[in-house]
């Protein structure tokens, strides 16, 4: 979807850096408060869907280099390289090289934690930052905030970002995966220990440590959406929508712009993981009034050396009712497990696809896209049920026999066996 992507100039952008960060956009010709009141336009629910992440990234156009880890293992599945020390602040993450099974050739990259065959696992400090979106449109002014209660969606006295904060994402609980015990961890730590867990030395021992994350100020970013919305901003009205039955759609380069900025002035580092949650709000790729170009439900992107990467998820309120298969924190796991298996967005992989969300082929290490929609069994946490996407198994990608628990290819056993070369694509 690159060729989407959307460059917007305007009259004012501005920061402003007093215990939160808040951007303003007016778009030029349009003063805020200068049209007429005017309802949302009416959104046909039967025309959203969901744009994977990796389109959503390559329309931002990024480039990043994780730097070097001390070297490469032997070719082969399970030939595996030992992380070595890196200069300045940079992720902890491990090299693999692999030669796949779908087409004889050998692949390299790397994935954030500590190597399997490891005795001690890697830390990544993690800050959340809650993003509310104030969109000014047709003399209406709309908040858009995850830090706000809303009892009526998701029980009394909760709230989206805090139970982002407390969920098994980035609170330790107990997991069952493909009939293997994983205890007192996270859901990311879980998923690597149960995607390598047949590899020596890998089983029953934690490989990435996120800890309590710090949370971070709040990201305000303002818009002026002029009387029916623009390609900046829209809000629409959704049928069965949650909180205030409006959705908002923002245009990815203006979020992605402000998560940056956000990053940068915060004095955040390549070390650490910012992560970014909103609420009744996704992005567009391409002009926000389009719903064709509608919608992404979260990214993680990686800039520059050695190699800043970042995540943004909606925590989404409504159980799969507006986007099937999706929610509250399934985006924000799929986006964390993406981000641990392919921090660059460019560990390459044989040709995969026409499966899950993904119509045609894409050849990256993208272990959410395959199984979009697709959830695990629920986690009660703190008196709240939460959703978490299955994904997809390194095992999957690049074939022969599982390295994964229970033998599967998958973190809930819905891949039974490894990824079809695309075309056709598919699964075993």
């Amino acid at each position: 979807m690159s060729s989407r992507f959307l460059r917007a100039t305007y009259a004012g952008l501005w920061f402003a850096l007093t215990g939160f960060a808040q951007v303003s956009l007016f778009p030029t010709g349009d003063p805020q408060g200068a049209s007429p009141q005017a309802d949302p336009p009416q959104a046909d629910v039967s025309r959203l869907t969901v744009i994977s992440g990796a389109d959503a990234r390559s329309s931002l156009g990024a480039s990043v280099s994780l730097g070097d880890d001390g070297g490469l293992g032997s070719a082969g599945i399970g030939g595996f390289g030992n992380a070595g020390k890196q200069a300045g602040a940079s992720l902890p993450s491990w090299t693999y090289t692999v030669k796949a099974s779908q087409d004889g050739r050998t692949y390299s990259g790397k994935i954030v934690g500590a190597n399997p065959s490891s005795t001690t696992p890697a830390s990544v400090p993690v800050t959340l930052v809650p993003v509310v979106f104030k969109i000014t449109q047709g003399g209406h002014a709309y908040t858009f905030d995850p830090t706000q209660v809303d009892a009526g969606c998701l029980g009394s006295g909760n709230a989206a970002f805090a139970l982002t904060q407390h969920s098994p994402m980035f609170s330790s609980t107990s997991f069952a995966i493909n009939g293997q015990n994983i205890n007192n961890t996270t859901f990311g730590d879980a998923f690597l220990q149960a995607e390598f867990w047949n590899l020596a030395g890998s089983s029953r021992k934690s490989l990435l440590a996120l800890g309590t994350p710090a949370i971070g100020s709040t990201l305000t970013i303002s818009v002026n959406a002029g009387t029916r919305g623009n390609s900046t901003a829209t809000v629409f009205a959704a049928s069965g929508q949650c909180g205030n039955g409006l959705l908002a759609v923002v245009n990815i380069n203006t979020v992605d712009a402000a998560l940056q900025n956000y990053i940068s002035s915060h004095g955040l580092n390549a070390a650490q993981f910012p992560f970014f949650v909103t609420y009744n709000a996704v992005m567009s790729v391409g002009s926000a009034s389009n719903l064709n170009n509608c919608c992404v439900l979260g990214y993680h992107n990686a800039l520059g050396s050695p190699g800043q990467t970042y995540g943004i998820a909606e925590f989404e309120g409504r159980n799969q009712t507006l986007f099937g298969g999706v929610a509250d924190v399934s985006s924000a796991s799929h986006e964390v497990n993406e981000w641990i298996n392919d921090p660059s967005g460019t560990n390459p992989t044989p040709a995969w696809g026409n499966i899950g969300q993904v119509s045609g082929c894409q050849n990256n290490f993208e272990v959410g896209d395959p199984l979009s929609g697709t959830l695990m069994p629920t986690i009660t946490q703190s008196g709240f049920t939460y959703h978490l996407q299955e994904s997809a198994f390194y095992s999957w990608f690049y074939g022969g026999s599982s390295l994964g628990t229970g033998g599967k290819y998958s973190s809930n056993g819905t891949f039974k066996g490894s990824a079809k070369l695309c075309p056709p694509g598919g699964t075993n």
